[in-house]
């Protein structure tokens, strides 16, 4: 009874510690100015309201525009973005997803002098002031294609800036940057700021409170203005984008990105004997202290099950870690023989990346599952378009969970033809690439286990079955990406 007595109160007490931290941190969430933000690519399928992020991405690409790419940002949590360029008009559009805000858009067009003007649909926004440049435009409740007439309607006639798909990310960036910079140089919020605020929200504030909320939100702006810079590097998933990118921006965004290769400053194999000794020696400690005063109280058991869980935390922690040393001169090796391959360490993990001419591509190692062996593939995002085809090996699986025989391609009589089946929406590239004998490559991939190739659009993906992560295996991974380069090379031609 005493055991469990003590248990409740440790855990609530833990419960109350994580609440309060909890409103802590949301409270801060509010009142904390954040004065730059960084987006990272979002994986596409990932958005809450797909279906409606889907319509005003159509509604979009039908005035002109093209995707830029789609972002999370993790200065704000729950917030994705969607960017678009129209390069034709120098235009800029942004879908905005927030959990709590909800969906908005806005249109925009910087010009060459330094103004800019933006059609805002967003919720909130109106009460705050605006940098004398900008001229800020809010139409809560209209759609896209309300918003698109306004900006006809209000820009100006004089020379535009010019905005790239690859130069959205960072312009954004810039933008919300500058706009912070000159909110700090005011003083933080003013009192009619703090006042129109609270009128939309419907909290009534006399003199005395709207003054005192003032003063403390400028002393908070204020503080985080005045805190020393930190040298911060953003650290960003290592995500292909969906979209094709221009090699040499891709490289040279990623690189800027890219953290400082990993060290491990310890001694390596003494630190795992330590561990382990401390660990073995710990449960041999258990055993005889049940042996001596079983049955264990549970206190005791949490208290040993406790220490062996960090200990084993600690060890799990520098294996990983080293495993993630040990890969960069890994992959930096396999990258110096592969042309236009880079490394980029993203949260001191390594991936290999490429930036080719028609094509950008991603070294991606899949450790598998329960009963699911795992891959390594070289996965690319290609200049083509058109439908989809798959080159695999042919096996009694294949024949029975593979594709229709409706979408095979009838193949001549060859090594080729009696080792891999073809299937394809897109007969055209079938055949440029039967044409082009890019049979005689595929076959080369035949020393690997089970070799797929699955092209959909503008994705194109070569895959086999094993992880060729360790670096005893740098022979046969460099093979590999040599024989996956070329085929990806093959497709790329063609269109």
């Amino acid at each position: 009874m005493n055991n469990t007595l003590f248990i409740i109160l440790i855990s609530a007490a833990f419960v109350i510690v994580a609440f309060f931290f909890l409103y802590r941190f949301l409270l801060q969430l509010t009142t904390k100015p954040v004065l730059e933000i960084s987006l990272t690519p979002y994986d596409s399928s990932r958005w809450p309201e797909k279906n409606k992020i889907k319509d005003l991405m159509e509604t979009f690409r039908k005035y002109g525009f093209d995707l830029a790419g789609q972002y999370e940002c993790p200065e704000m949590p729950g917030l994705k973005i969607a960017g678009f360029v129209k390069p034709s008009e120098q235009w800029v559009g942004v879908v905005n997803d927030h959990p709590i805000a909800g969906i908005w858009t806005e249109v925009c067009v910087q010009y060459a002098d330094g103004e800019n003007l933006t059609i805002s649909n967003a919720p909130r926004g109106q009460e705050m002031d605006h940098m004398p440049e900008s001229t800020m435009i809010y139409m809560k409740g209209s759609s896209l294609d309300e918003l698109i007439a306004k900006l006809l309607y209000e820009r100006k006639n004089k020379a535009r800036k010019t905005i790239t798909r690859e130069e959205f990310s960072s312009n954004f960036e810039d933008a919300y940057k500058k706009e912070m910079k000159w909110r700090m140089e005011r003083g933080g919020p003013t009192a009619l700021e703090v006042k129109r605020v609270a009128d939309e929200m419907g909290v009534p504030l006399d003199s005395a409170k709207m003054q005192a909320k003032t003063q403390q939100l400028q002393k908070i702006w204020m503080k985080e203005k005045n805190k020393p810079k930190k040298i911060r590097r953003e650290v960003i998933e290592a995500e292909l984008p969906g979209e094709y990118q221009r090699p040499e921006s891709f490289r040279q965004m990623m690189e800027q990105k890219s953290e400082p290769l990993p060290q491990m400053n310890l001694p390596v194999v003494p630190v795992y004997f330590i561990l382990i000794a401390a660990i073995s020696y710990w449960c041999y400690y258990g055993y005889q202290y049940n042996n001596v005063h079983g049955p264990v109280p549970l206190t005791d058991l949490v208290i040993f099950f406790a220490v062996f869980l960090f200990q084993f935390i600690i060890l799990a922690y520098i294996w990983s870690y080293n495993k993630q040393v040990k890969m960069c001169p890994y992959l930096k090796r396999v990258a110096d023989v592969s042309p236009g391959a880079f490394v980029f360490i993203s949260g001191k993990a390594p991936t290999l990346f490429y930036a080719r001419e028609g094509w950008i591509g991603k070294l991606v190692f899949w450790m598998g599952g329960d009963n699911t062996p795992g891959t390594t593939s070289l996965e690319a995002t290609t200049t083509r378009s058109g439908g989809w085809l798959s080159i695999c090996q042919k096996s009694l699986i294949g024949r029975i969970f593979g594709r229709s025989d409706d979408d095979n391609i009838p193949l001549p009589e060859s090594d080729f033809s009696r080792k891999f089946t073809m299937s394809a929406s897109d007969k055209v590239l079938a055949q440029e690439l039967l044409g082009a004998d890019i049979a005689g490559i595929i076959v080369r991939l035949e020393e690997f286990k089970k070799p797929f190739i699955d092209i959909d659009g503008k994705s194109v993906v070569v895959r086999i079955d094993g992880v060729l992560s360790s670096p005893s295996k740098e022979a046969e991974l460099k093979k590999f990406l040599e024989i996956a380069e070329d085929i990806i090379d093959a497709v790329v031609s063609f269109r």
